[in-house]
């Protein structure tokens, strides 16, 4: 949660150094932590909306900031998007983890709506074509007949309201 605190003081002082020092600092804490210790549900969950809320904050006062470049913000959007894929699977049941990934990419889908930001819409994609991966290649093998069958479904109901929504889309434009 550092990174609020020390995304406020940039705020205050104006300061694009500050900025950067903490994306590589935060970037350094999730590499130490995924790598050096045992998943904890509550903090994986903590670090990936952590990254999420900095990216707002950065969008949000950009102008303040004098940001010129998005990299900072794609950073934490990126890292908030793994940690999130990674924080359950490892938080939920296996027969549960394609439905979170699925409706975690739904989220990100309305968001990107609702904040007419497209950066959303690209880890809803992101999200979606993981989520599509652990389908086939993990969970195919360990599902039942009746449960492949409900993915399946579950899977071609969402590729074809993505399809339809970007079809309408593009002839609008």
């Amino acid at each position: 949660l550092q990174s609020f605190l020390v995304v406020s003081m940039a705020l205050w002082f104006r300061s694009q150094i500050i900025v950067v020092v903490n994306v590589f600092l935060f970037i350094s804490i999730v590499l130490a932590y995924l790598v050096s210790s045992d998943s904890i549900d509550l903090l994986n969950f903590v670090l990936a909306l952590t990254a999420l809320g900095t990216a707002r904050i950065l969008n949000w006062q950009k102008e303040r900031l004098t940001l010129k470049t998005e990299i900072y913000r794609n950073v934490y959007l990126i890292t908030a998007s793994l940690l999130l894929l990674f924080s359950f699977n490892k938080a939920l049941p296996d027969q549960f983890v394609t439905l979170s990934w699925t409706l975690m990419a739904i989220i990100f889908f309305v968001l990107s709506i609702w904040l007419k930001n497209i950066k959303y819409r690209y880890l809803s994609i992101f999200t979606i074509i993981v989520t599509a991966g652990h389908l086939f290649f993990i969970d195919l093998a360990n599902m039942e007949v009746g449960y492949r069958v409900v993915a399946f479904i579950g899977f071609a109901i969402i590729s074809f309201g993505l399809s339809l929504y970007y079809t309408k889309r593009i002839r609008r434009n």
